[in-house]
Parts: structure tokens; C-alpha cells; sequence
């Protein structure tokens, strides 16, 4: 089983970015998969998520997608809210655009299963040596610098209820897995493992890696015993570690684009293709770091 999988793209509005689009879509063509994961942050606009996900989905493929914190920001024009998009609004749009929404339902295809959450934060990727009090991470805000899911997403729980709420439907997606399941592959948009969050030993860059994810999801992926491939998005910094046995993985391209719009070589270095079989996991082509380094961002 081939797998092709990319994360943040962050669309821009009125069209911008359909050539950008067009061009990761036919450049996973090339690669003929029987899996296309997208693993979130594509839109905040639903309708921009729907045309995105309608010009990126692959004939012949199984196009799976988690949502990421940008796409459940709520909109005040439409008058939709965060849990409103998560839990019924991003599954129609994916039914309409030719996708699958996994954190709905697991995708399985043969004895392999595909498990999906957005993942949330809880804090505990926060450095604790750099002594911020955790009002300032309930507030998301320290120093002027804000988190900008402060602003935009509208439900009544805490970042802890969510996580917890998130991680409970992971279980229960995991324990109730057809019997006949031998491998899982575990995808989400906020990242499991605390090692894949690039660290930067300044600020306020170490103060938003608490808003990362959450180190009680990677142990329930760590009990299993069947998950062998985490594949998530949202750190902007593409990471590959081992944890356990099992292979976690970071696939966001991100806000930058080439000033001459020619997007063969960003496109190619965003992409992640691996191969999963009897015998396990092989990455064919995985690029780390930030690959939109030295472009010009787009917001």
C-alpha cells in the first residue's frame, strides 16, 4: 500500500492558491497511491476548505482528511461555530468533495485501519524551566503574544476538557476496530509525541509549542501495540522520530510560496510517500525541516 500525505496548506482566499493546489494534486497523481491524506489547517473559510478539497482529491485514491485548528475557526458571517464545523460541517464537505473525514469513522482497507483525530493541546509540551505560570497558557497569551485560537474558536471547554474529550474517541475508535485489523495508521493534525515539537530555545516561540498537542494521545497510541505510523501536520517544522517502534511523522508545507510561482520544487518537498506492507513501514520520500525557509509567507 502506497501513501501519499501532505498537511497545512492554508489555501488563500479568491483563488490564489488554486495553481499551488492543482500542482500537489497532480504531482500525487504521479505517484498512483491507494491512500492521499490531508492532515488539516487547508482553510479557515468552509467554502474555500470545499473548493480546496474538491481540486485536491485523487481519481482512484482513497483521499482521507483530519481537520486542523484553522478549519474550526468559527465564522461570524455564516454564523458557523468551532465544535459546529468539527463535528457535522467538515464531514459533509469532505462526503461532497470526494474525501473522507476519519476522525468521524475509521477508514479500513484490508487489514490496515486508519484512525483519525484533530488532536488537541493540554499543555504538557510547555517547557516548564521557562517558568510561565499556566494562567498565561489558559489565556494563550504571554507578554502581548497571543495564540491565535484564542480569538477565533468559541466552544465552552477547556483546552483539557477538549484533549480529553478528543482522546476518549480515540480509544473508543481503537478498541472497537474489526478484529481482522493488523496495522494502524494513526493521523492527526496536532501532534502526538512531544519529540516532534522543534523546540527553539527562544521566545515566544517556546511558549506556542505548548499549544502543539498533547503527550496523553501518544501514549494511547504507545498501548496499542498495532499502530506503527503516525502521521500529523500543524508544527510548520517537519519531524521524523521513533518512538516505541512506532514511526511519527510531520508533513505540513506551510505559508510560504516561491515568488515566481513556480511550485514544482515546494510541492515535490512537501509531499510525503511511504510504502506499507507485510513487513512493515518503508518511507520511499520524506524531506524534515522547514521547507518554506527563505520564501516569502503568505497570511
Amino acid at each position: 500500500m502506497r501513501i501519499v500525505a501532505i498537511s497545512d496548506i492554508h489555501a488563500r482566499r479568491n483563488g490564489l492558491d488554486d495553481d499551488l493546489v492543482c500542482a500537489i494534486r497532480s504531482k500525487v497523481e504521479e505517484y498512483s497511491p491507494d491512500v492521499f491524506i490531508v492532515a488539516g489547517d487547508v482553510s479557515e473559510n468552509a467554502e474555500i476548505l470545499r473548493r480546496t478539497l474538491r481540486l485536491l482529491a485523487v481519481p482512484d485514491a482513497a483521499n482521507l482528511y483530519v481537520a486542523g485548528n484553522h478549519d474550526i475557526w468559527f465564522e461570524e458571517r455564516s454564523g458557523l461555530g468551532s465544535f459546529e464545523k468539527y463535528s457535522s460541517v467538515i464531514g459533509d464537505i469532505c462526503r461532497d468533495a470526494g474525501f473522507v473525514h476519519i476522525p468521524d469513522e475509521p477508514y479500513i482497507q484490508g487489514s490496515v485501519a486508519f484512525v483519525g483525530s484533530m488532536g488537541w493541546y493540554d499543555y504538557s509540551f510547555r517547557r516548564v524551566d521557562l517558568d510561565i505560570s499556566e494562567k498565561h497558557y489558559l489565556q494563550k497569551q504571554w507578554r502581548g503574544y497571543v495564540w491565535r485560537d484564542y480569538y477565533a474558536i468559541d466552544w465552552p471547554y477547556t483546552d483539557q476538557e477538549f484533549t480529553t474529550l478528543l482522546n476518549g474517541k480515540l480509544n473508543y475508535d481503537l478498541e472497537t476496530l474489526p478484529e481482522h485489523i493488523e496495522q494502524v495508521v494513526y493521523v492527526s493534525h496536532h501532534l502526538p509525541f512531544r519529540d516532534l515539537t522543534f523546540y527553539k530555545d527562544s521566545l515566544p516561540w517556546d511558549f506556542f509549542s505548548a499549544f502543539m498537542g498533547s503527550v496523553k494521545t501518544g501514549e494511547i497510541l504507545k498501548q496499542d501495540g498495532r499502530v506503527l505510523l503516525s502521521i500529523s501536520g500543524h508544527s510548520h517544522i517537519r519531524r521524523r522520530v521513533e518512538v516505541d517502534g512506532l514511526t511519527a511523522i510531520t508533513v505540513p508545507l506551510g505559508y510560504g510560496r516561491p515568488p515566481d510561482n513556480v511550485y514544482e520544487s515546494l510541492v515535490q518537498d512537501a509531499i510525503a510517500i511511504l510504502k506499507l506492507g507485510d513487513t512493515g513501514l518503508f518511507i520511499e520520500h520524506f524531506v524534515e525541516g522547514d521547507i518554506c525557509e527563505g520564501l516569502p509567507y503568505i497570511f
